[in-house]
C-alpha cells in the first residue's frame, strides 16, 4: 500500500518537477535579470541613436503588351496569363540584369563616394565630384582631396600628392578624369575631402543584391522595383535612373533598325538623284544636238504605255529583291526589314519575329540559354519562320508570274516603238530611263517619310507607374530592436544562471534529490543553525511547528489507514546533519497529536537523547537490550512529554554496526 502510495505521489511531483526548477532556479536570481534587461534595453537605445537607418525606396512601371493592343486577339488570347507571366519575368530580369545596372552605376559614379572630415557621407551635398573620362576606376581605395581655394585642389593618393586644378583634367592612380567643384564648395574651402573608390563590380552586385522586383499582379503586368539603401535620395536617383534606362534600352533595338533602314533609303536616295540628274541632261542634251521640239502623238502613246508598264515591273523587281532579301535573313537567322513589304500577313509575322527576338536577347543578357524560360520563346520563334518562309514562297512565285507578264507587254511594246523614226525611237529610249529614275526616286522618298514617321514615334514598352519614393524603415525597427534585446538579455542571464547551477557540485533543489532517487521528497525543513537543544523549540518558532506538522501529515499519508506499528527511520549519512533534530520534534509532533509514539535512539557512536530530554544517563537502554541484559519495558523511558516515550543508547557498546 505504501508503495502505491509513493509511486502516484513520485508521478506527481515529476510532471511538476520543471516548472519547480524553473521557478526554483531563476525566479530568486530576479535582480540579476533586471539588471540585464535594463542594460540591454538602454545599449538597443544607444544603438538606435548611433545607426544609420536602411530604408525602402520603391518604383512601379507597367509592361505594355502591345500585341493585345494593336492585334486585338480574340478573348482566349486575352486570358493568356501564363504567356503574359512569363514575358513579365523576363522583364524582370532585365531590370536587374548587370549591364543594365552597370550602366547606371556608370552614370551615377556610384562606385565613389564622398566624406567630409566627420565621416560623414556627402551625397548631394558634396562640394566636389569625380568625372573620369575612362569608363570605370582601376583604383580602388581613399583619396583626400584638400580645398585650397576656389579654383585649387591637392589630392594625396597614399604618399603621393597631386596639385591641380577644378574642371582640369589629370592623369593619376585613379585614372584618366576631371573634378569639378559645386554649388557647396565654398563652404568647404581649407577642409580635405575623402573620395572613397570602390570596385565597379563589387558595386554592381551589391546595388544588384539590394534591388528585388516584384509582380503585382498576374492579371497586369505591373512591376514593383524596391531597393534598400542608408541614402534615400542615392536610392531614388539609383530607381530612376535605372527605369529611365530601362526604356531607353527597350527602344534601342527598333530604333537601331529603323536607323539601318534610313541609312540604306538615304544611300540610294543619293545615286538616284545623281542618276536622274544625268538622263536630264542627256533628253536636253539629245533634243538640242537633233532639234527636236515635239514628238508625234504616236510616240507619246507608246512612251506612255512603256513607263507605265516600266513601273509596274520596277515595283515587281523591288518586291522580289525585298522578298529574296527576307529569305536570306531568314536563312543567316537575322530579323529582316519590313520596308517595301505590301503584303500584310508578311509584315505582321516579320513584327512578331522582331520581338521574340528582342525577348530573346533580353532573356540571353541574364540567363544561360539552357533555362526553361526559352523553351516556349523558341518555340514560336522556329513557328515564326515557319510561316515567313512558306509566305515568302508563295509571295516570290506570284512576283515572279507578274514579272514574266509585264516582260511580255514591254516585249510587244518595244516592236511597236522599232516601226518608229529613228531619232524618235532614240527619244523614246532616253525618256524612258527617266521615267524609271523618277518612279524609283518618288517611291524611296515616300518610304523613308514612313520610316522616319515610325522612328520618331517608336515608344518605350513600359511606362512608368510611381516614381521613386521612400516606403518605410527596414531597418532597425525600434519595437523589433527593443524586443530582440531583451529575448538577448533574458537568454544570457539565464545561460549564465544555467552553467552556475551546472557546474555546482552541491544540492539546491529537491527536485535534484527526487531525480536520482526517485522517491518523493515529503516536505522541506527549514535550516537552524543554533538551537538550544530543547524541546521548547517548536513552540518558539511558528514557522518551524508548521513545518513540522506538514512532514507529520505527509508519515500518515504514507501509511495509510495503519493506525499501530507505524515506524519510520530517521537516518543520513554523516554527524550534524539533523538527524536528532528531526527525530524528536518529529515524535513531539506526533505525541501532540494524539498518538502513542516512542523515540528510540540508535545512534549508538555518539548519543544524543539523554541530554536532550534530561533523562537518567546510568538509566539501560537499546543496548542493553540487544545484550539480552534488561527487558523491552526496562529500557523504556517517560519524556515528560504526554504520549511520548524514549529508549536512550543505554550503555556503551564497542562493535555498534554489528550489534544493531
Amino acid at each position: 500500500m505504501t508503495n502505491k502510495i509513493s509511486n502516484g505521489m513520485n508521478s506527481q511531483v515529476k510532471s511538476q518537477s520543471v516548472l519547480t526548477i524553473i521557478l526554483s532556479r531563476y525566479l530568486p536570481k530576479w535582480p540579476f535579470f533586471l539588471l540585464s534587461i535594463l542594460t540591454a534595453l538602454v545599449m538597443a537605445f544607444l544603438y538606435l541613436k548611433v545607426v544609420s537607418p536602411v530604408y525602402e525606396i520603391k518604383a512601379s512601371l507597367v509592361i505594355e503588351d502591345k500585341d493585345k493592343v494593336e492585334k486585338q486577339k480574340a478573348a482566349l488570347d486575352e486570358i493568356d496569363l501564363a504567356n503574359t507571366s512569363k514575358k513579365v519575368e523576363i522583364e524582370m530580369e532585365v531590370l536587374k540584369s548587370r549591364p543594365l545596372i552597370n550602366k547606371v552605376i556608370t552614370d551615377l559614379n556610384a562606385w565613389s563616394s564622398y566624406y567630409d572630415s566627420n565621416k560623414k557621407e556627402l551625397y548631394n551635398t558634396s562640394p566636389i565630384v569625380y568625372k573620369l573620362i575612362d569608363n570605370q576606376p582601376s583604383y580602388e581605395g581613399m583619396v583626400y582631396v584638400k580645398i585650397l581655394d576656389a579654383s585649387n585642389i591637392e589630392l594625396t593618393f597614399g604618399k603621393n600628392t597631386i596639385r591641380t586644378r577644378f574642371d582640369k583634367a589629370f592623369k593619376s592612380a585613379i585614372g584618366l578624369g576631371l573634378i569639378k567643384n559645386t554649388k557647396f564648395v565654398k563652404s568647404y574651402i581649407g577642409s580635405t575631402i575623402e573620395m572613397n573608390f570602390e570596385n565597379a563590380e563589387d558595386v554592381v552586385t551589391k546595388y544588384q543584391s539590394n534591388l528585388e522586383t516584384r509582380l503585382v499582379d498576374k492579371l497586369a503586368p505591373i512591376i514593383e522595383l524596391s531597393y534598400k539603401d542608408e541614402n534615400t535620395e542615392r536610392g531614388k536617383d539609383f530607381l530612376n535612373y535605372l527605369i529611365a534606362e530601362y526604356k531607353n534600352n527597350s527602344t534601342d533595338e527598333k530604333n537601331k533598325l529603323i536607323k539601318n533602314t534610313l541609312s540604306f533609303i538615304d544611300e540610294r536616295l543619293g545615286l538616284l538623284s545623281g542618276e536622274l540628274t544625268t538622263v536630264e541632261k542627256d533628253i536636253e542634251g539629245y533634243k538640242s544636238s537633233r532639234g527636236l521640239t515635239d514628238i508625234s502623238a504616236e510616240s507619246n502613246i507608246y512612251l506612255q504605255n512603256m513607263q507605265s508598264n516600266d513601273g509596274k515591273l520596277n515595283d515587281v523587281n523591288i518586291q522580289i529583291r525585298v522578298i529574296e532579301g527576307i529569305e536570306d535573313a531568314i536563312n543567316k537567322n537575322s530579323v529582316p526589314a519590313t520596308i517595301g513589304i505590301e503584303d500584310k500577313g508578311l509584315v505582321n509575322l516579320i513584327d512578331q519575329l522582331s520581338k521574340l527576338q528582342l525577348e530573346r536577347n533580353k532573356l540571353l543578357a541574364t540567363t544561360p540559354e539552357t533555362n526553361y524560360l526559352f523553351a516556349p520563346i523558341k518555340e514560336q520563334i522556329e513557328t515564326t519562320k515557319s510561316a515567313i518562309k512558306e509566305n515568302v514562297r508563295n509571295i516570290k512565285l506570284s512576283l515572279l508570274g507578274m514579272k514574266n507578264s509585264l516582260q511580255n507587254v514591254n516585249s510587244n511594246v518595244e516592236s511597236s516603238i522599232k516601226s518608229l523614226p529613228g531619232q524618235e525611237r532614240g527619244y523614246i529610249s532616253i525618256k524612258r530611263q527617266q521615267g524609271i529614275k523618277e518612279n524609283l526616286y518618288t517611291y524611296l522618298l515616300q518610304k523613308r517619310e514612313e520610316v522616319a514617321l515610325s522612328y520618331a514615334t517608336t515608344l518605350a514598352s513600359a511606362n512608368i507607374i510611381e516614381m521613386a519614393y521612400i516606403n518605410t524603415v527596414i531597418w532597425p525597427k525600434k519595437s523589433f530592436t527593443y524586443a530582440i534585446a531583451l529575448v538577448i538579455a533574458l537568454i544570457i542571464t539565464a545561460s549564465i544562471v544555467f552553467a552556475r547551477e551546472t557546474f555546482n557540485n552541491t544540492i539546491c533543489y529537491p527536485a535534484e534529490v527526487e531525480d536520482m532517487i526517485e522517491k518523493p521528497i515529503l516536505c522541506e525543513i527549514g535550516s537552524v543553525q543554533k538551537y538550544n537543544k530543547s524541546l521548547a523549540l517548536l513552540g518558539n518558532d511558528p514557522t518551524l511547528s508548521q513545518q513540522f506538522r506538514v512532514l507529520r501529515s505527509e508519515i500518515d499519508y504514507l501509511h495509510g489507514n495503519k493506525r499501530k506499528g507505524r515506524i519510520t527511520i530517521i537516518t543520513s549519512s554523516k554527524p550534524g546533519e539533523g538527524k536528532s533534530f528531526i527525530a524528536y520534534n518529529l515524535s513531539a509532533s506526533l505525541a501532540s497529536s494524539g498518538r502513542k509514539t516512542i523515540l528510540v535512539e540508535l545512534n549508538l557512536q555518539s548519543p544524543c537523547l539523554v541530554e536532550l530530554f534530561k533523562l537518567s544517563v546510568v538509566h539501560p537502554g537499546i543496548v542493553n537490550y540487544l545484550n539480552k541484559k534488561d527487558s523491552i519495558n526496562e529500557i523504556i523511558q517517560n519524556s515528560k512529554l504526554e504520549n511520548l516515550d524514549v529508549i536512550t543508547s543505554g550503555e556503551a557498546s564497542k562493535k555498534p554496526s554489528e550489534l544493531i
